[in-house]
């Protein structure tokens, strides 16, 4: 199997999920960073790969995969060692769910919070509310274990950890119009804070942080 390449934009929390699993896993790629603001990745040859020109998409001979969620299943069976999906169908099974309620619940509340934030718009009270609500679980799940996926990251870990990044990113645009919730997400939650901590202690995962958002 040839090393898979890995199409990005920086600050795409898909395409960092993807990221990390990839780093997690111990698995070589290439990376091909699309610049989306000269419309890389609106362009002819990358529209042949992913039609709607959005990020991630993985290419591995002649595989092309364009979901991330999808893409790290599909790692977790063609490089079982580490994985990523739980080491037995029971784990599997906690994990999955964790990633389809983080899909299905937090993410709409992530990614208006995060939009709301980096553009300067009002977020409704509604999102707000779920955004801490949400936060507040997991905080007292990871005052049991290391990680969401218990003594190790799995995909749930690896599907949080940008997001909660992207809501950073937006309180540090947004400054003092930053909302409450968005400013304590991990402030007043020792255990989240924590857990962003192990994350970034993981060899390779600091090396995935956007470069765009380092300046």
């Amino acid at each position: 199997m040839d090393r898979p390449t890995l199409y990005w934009i920086s600050g795409s929390p898909p395409a960092w999920r993807v990221m990390l699993a990839l780093v997690l896993k111990g698995i070589s790629f290439d990376n091909k960073r699309l610049d989306h603001g000269t419309g890389e990745n609106r362009q002819p040859g990358y529209l042949k790969l992913n039609p709607k020109g959005q990020v991630p998409t993985l290419v591995c001979d002649e595989l092309v995969i364009r979901e991330s969620i999808a893409i790290l299943a599909w790692l977790d069976q063609a490089w079982p060692e580490r994985p990523i999906w739980g080491d037995t169908p029971t784990n599997a099974a906690m994990v999955w769910q964790d990633v389809m309620v983080m899909e299905s619940d937090l993410r709409p509340a992530v990614t208006a919070s995060a939009q709301g934030l980096i553009h300067r718009k009002s977020v409704p009270g509604s999102v707000r509310h779920v955004l801490a609500a949400e936060a507040d679980i997991l905080a007292e799940r990871l005052k049991e274990h290391p990680f969401l996926g218990g003594q190790t990251p799995m995909a749930s870990d690896i599907w949080l950890y940008p997001a909660i990044h992207w809501i950073s990113r937006g309180v540090s645009l947004a400054g003092n119009s930053a909302f409450k919730e968005a400013k304590e997400l991990t402030t007043t939650r020792p255990a989240l804070a924590a857990w962003v901590s192990r994350m970034e202690a993981l060899p390779g995962v600091v090396e995935t942080y956007p470069p765009h958002w380092r300046s």
